[in-house]
């Protein structure tokens, strides 16, 4: 399968507190390689502080690393022209933690998922009005909805408004940065549901970047755990998944069972 998206031994530090950065650089990323293919679902797992949202910069080009490379498509980030750029940007696209502060609460969610059409596609107005009314289906939601502003929406719904527009340029991976945490655990069930039936449907790929074991479960094909800038496990994910590294074994001890037990003893 396409590697389409990689990050190669790559190092972040940051610079030291002070006015002028003059204490010692924080190294938040030491040689993380992550790969992502054509059609995977991977999850990036990791406690708060791990580096899980510096390395989702990275590989965003949002950031630059100190260290090593990320490449999609085999192409480094760092040395694509406009035309690499754009392709770049149409290969990825994002969803993120926060649906309301993702959008602009003045557009309806019709412009908002249509932003992406303008830039990445040729698509006239009536295609774009189009293709929108086919997303807003896509993700649950009715075409009558692109008239709406996001603050008459639920937070659900708003996060499926960003979906539809990651999926607008017809991406071949998308990554999720704890674009479900926000949400209670029905919606997020409905959500990865969701995006489960899309990668069925169309193939798309997904990085999926969170702190949760169980979503992990639902959603994965394969899991790779980020522990103190390090990648400390990357192996299949399923029903019965199992760490050897002890980071990793704390983060699944951390979940709790779905009902109490019946044989808890009386107090």
């Amino acid at each position: 399968m396409t590697v389409l998206l990689a990050a190669e031994a790559v190092e972040k530090r940051y610079r030291g507190p002070g006015a002028f950065g003059g204490g010692p650089a924080r190294t938040v990323l030491r040689g993380v390689s992550l790969s992502v293919r054509e059609g995977e679902s991977v999850a990036l797992l990791g406690a708060s502080g791990s580096g899980k949202s510096t390395l989702a910069r990275l590989m965003l080009g949002l950031d630059r690393p100190d260290g090593g490379t990320v490449r999609c498509l085999g192409r480094p980030l760092d040395g694509l022209d406009a035309a690499g750029r754009r392709t770049f940007r149409r290969t990825v696209q994002a969803v993120f933690q926060d649906p309301l502060g993702a959008v602009n609460p003045r557009h309806p969610v019709g412009r908002i998922i249509a932003e992406p059409l303008r830039h990445l596609t040729g698509l006239d107005r009536q295609g774009r009005e189009a293709r929108v009314a086919e997303l807003l289906r896509l993700v649950g939601l009715e075409p009558e909805d692109a008239g709406r502003l996001p603050g008459g929406l639920s937070g659900g719904q708003v996060q499926r408004v960003c979906i539809a527009r990651a999926l607008a340029p017809q991406p071949r991976l998308i990554l999720l940065d704890e674009a479900v945490s926000n949400l209670d655990l029905v919606l997020q069930i409905q959500i990865l549901d969701l995006l489960a039936g899309l990668r069925e449907r169309l193939g798309t790929a997904f990085l999926f970047i969170t702190h949760d074991v169980r979503l992990v479960r639902r959603f994965c094909g394969r899991v790779a755990v980020l522990h103190e800038g390090e990648l400390v496990e990357d192996r299949p994910a399923g029903p019965t998944l199992a760490f050897d590294h002890p980071a990793a074994r704390a983060l699944l001890e951390a979940v709790l069972p779905a009902a109490p037990s019946a044989a808890r003893p009386s107090r």
